[in-house]
C-alpha cells in the first residue's frame, strides 16, 4: 500500500508541480499552436505522453551507460537528441508498416510531439530527479500528461483571449503569456514554495 502511495505521489508531482510549462516554461510555443484546434488535443496528448514515457525509459539506460564519465555533461545533449530521433523514426516506421491507415492521421502529431523543447527538456529533468527505472517511467508519463493538462487549460480559454473584451494590445499571445504566468504562480504555490523578500 505504501508503494502505491509513493507511485501516486510521484505521478501527482510530475503532472502538476513539475509541469514543464508551468514550472519551467518549456514548450510554450507548442502549447499555443496545439490549443488553437481542440480536435487535435486527444491525438497530440496520446502522442506526447507515449513519446515522453518511452524516452524516459531509454534515458534511464543511457544515463546508466554514461554514469561513470565525468565529461558526460558535454555530449549528453547530443546523445539525448539522438535517442529522441531514434524514437521518432521508430514510431513513424512502426505506424507506416503496421498501421498504415493510422499513419496518415498520426504523423502530424508525432512530428510536433517529438520535436519540442518540453520533450527534450523532460529528459534533462528526469535525469536530475530520478534514480530507478520505475521513477524514470512514472516521471516521463507524468510529464507527458502534465503537458497535455497544460494544453487543455490553454485550449479552454483560447477563444476568450481573442475576445473583443480584451484590449487590442494584449489580445492573443500577450494575454496568453499573462494567463500562463498566473497559472504558473498557482502551481508554484501548490508545490509549497514561498517567496522570501
Amino acid at each position: 500500500m505504501e508503494l502505491m502511495g509513493n507511485i501516486m505521489m510521484t505521478a501527482f508531482i510530475a503532472v502538476f508541480v513539475e509541469n514543464t510549462i508551468f514550472s519551467r516554461a518549456l514548450g510554450t510555443s507548442t502549447l499555443v499552436v496545439i490549443s488553437r484546434n481542440r480536435k487535435n488535443l486527444f491525438g497530440f496528448g496520446l502522442s506526447v505522453t507515449y513519446i515522453t514515457a518511452l524516452i524516459s525509459v531509454l534515458t534511464y539506460f543511457v544515463n546508466k551507460l554514461f554514469a561513470n564519465n565525468d565529461n558526460s555533461y558535454i555530449y549528453m545533449p547530443l546523445v539525448y537528441i539522438c535517442v529522441l530521433g531514434f524514437v521518432y523514426i521508430l514510431t513513424l516506421l512502426c505506424l507506416w508498416k503496421f498501421l498504415p491507415r493510422l499513419f496518415a492521421k498520426a504523423k502530424k502529431y508525432v512530428h510536433i510531439s517529438a520535436f519540442n523543447c518540453a520533450v527534450l527538456g523532460s529528459m534533462f529533468l528526469i535525469s536530475k530527479y530520478c534514480e530507478t527505472l520505475s521513477d524514470y517511467f512514472i516521471h516521463g508519463l507524468g510529464i507527458g500528461l502534465g503537458f497535455v493538462f497544460a494544453v487543455y487549460l490553454t485550449a479552454i480559454v483560447y477563444d476568450k483571449i481573442y475576445s473583443e473584451k480584451v484590449p487590442y494590445p494584449f489580445r492573443g499571445y500577450p494575454i496568453m503569456l499573462i494567463y500562463l504566468g498566473i497559472l504558473s504562480m498557482a502551481f508554484w504555490g501548490l508545490s509549497g514554495h514561498t517567496l522570501n523578500y
